[in-house]
């Protein structure tokens, strides 16, 4: 686009000029010629020639008027302004010169300019005040994502599984409310996955509290019944919610999944809260639907047991609804366990860790530029 030149004020004053000065001296050539032209010429060209003399005069007088009270002062602002863009000393100013029109203007300017630099000031302050404080609260949430990160069993999973496991744990926010659990009776071992309601701090502090339900329950009643477990937790959460007198508007309802496993008998004894247990060789893949209430839900409800044989080749996997809901695709449409099911069998006879990687990059690519809706979690085990 062509930039479009406009004269100043100054190039157009002197144009302007310019031209009453030609006229003006055009009227006095033709007054001078009419006086010798005419002998005895009609004292109305005296007259004439008067008055263009005096408007000659006031031409210039107001020239030098203009020039030195508007034209001159307005050139100098013009100036001091770009000094003013260009220059980082928050106390230069305008140069206010009088009283007038102009030197008003620069006055008020300067006031403006003031109130501007000032206010810039104040939010330069605040926004410092934010960092510093966003640096403490980032390294608090850093702090108690690794007090969070100490409670997992992952030194566990490794003991009692060695290779033949996997753990996909990826919070929504540095902290969050999904975890998991490990068990170990004899050659009997308890394994499961939480998804507390909230995320970040709220479940954060949820997987605490349900934390302490859930090894209490199992010092209690052992670990033979995960449906046991489920209905002790739920009876014991909602005691110690009732006790702290929490506002309805909070969600504290979890979702959870445990399964015992027995590998003397090659038996797992399966009990959800609203979470299923999948297993797949990579040819077929099977689902055991957990009971469709939730722990500390709006009405407590029993959950039952379901065994299921233990076979050398298959692998096993429990998962949050975190992975099973994230929008994605093509349409922004929620994952599905049709598609998880999908990727099952995909993935299900390859090496645990080489699923990890698999089941991440296939959210990931899922996912797109799509933010993480929840906290995500996969547990997957085999006979090791």
């Amino acid at each position: 686009m062509a930039t479009q030149k406009h004269l100043s004020i100054q190039k157009t004053f002197t144009l302007i000029a310019t031209i009453n000065g030609g006229v003006l001296a055009y009227l006095t050539i033709y007054n001078f010629t009419l006086l010798r032209g005419e002998a005895g010429a009609h004292s109305s060209i005296y007259v004439s020639l008067l008055l263009t003399m005096i408007l000659s005069a006031l031409a210039i007088i107001s020239y030098r008027i203009i020039f030195a009270r508007i034209v001159s002062p307005l050139a100098h602002l013009v100036e001091e302004t770009r000094k003013i863009e260009s220059n980082t000393n928050d106390e230069v100013y305008l140069t206010v010169r009088g009283r007038d029109e102009v030197s008003l203007l620069a006055h008020r300017f300067n006031i403006l300019l003031s109130k501007m630099r000032q206010a810039f000031s104040e939010i330069e302050a605040s926004n410092k005040k934010l960092v510093h404080a966003n640096s403490k609260i980032s390294e608090s949430l850093r702090y108690a994502g690794l007090l969070q990160r100490s409670i997992l069993p992952d030194r566990q999973f490794r003991d009692v599984f060695g290779d033949e496991h996997f753990i996909l744990w990826q919070p929504r926010d540095t902290v969050g409310g999904d975890y998991y659990i490990l068990h170990t009776e004899a050659d009997r071992t308890l394994v499961g996955v939480a998804d507390c309601a909230g995320h970040g701090v709220p479940g954060a502090m949820m997987t605490m509290m349900a934390r302490a339900g859930v090894d209490r329950s199992v010092q209690d009643l052992g670990i033979s019944s995960p449906a046991a477990l489920l209905m002790a937790i739920d009876t014991s959460m909602r005691s110690l919610l009732s006790d702290a007198q929490l506002s309805r508007a909070i969600a504290t309802s979890m979702d959870m999944g445990l399964a015992l496993i027995d590998f003397s008998n090659g038996l797992i004894r399966f009990a959800g809260a609203k979470i299923s247990l999948y297993w797949s060789n990579g040819t077929n893949v099977y689902k055991q639907k957990g009971d469709n209430r939730a722990i500390c839900g709006r009405h407590p409800g029993n959950f039952q047991d379901h065994d299921i044989k233990l076979i050398q080749g298959f692998t096993y996997y429990l998962t949050t609804d975190g992975y099973l809901d994230q929008s994605g695709g093509d349409h922004g449409f929620g994952l599905g366990s049709e598609r998880f099911s999908s990727w099952l069998l995909q993935h299900a006879d390859k090496p645990l860790e080489d699923q990890r990687h698999a089941f991440s990059e296939s959210l990931a690519n899922f996912r797109g530029n799509l933010p993480q809706r929840d906290d995500v979690t996969v547990l997957s085990f085999r006979l090791p």
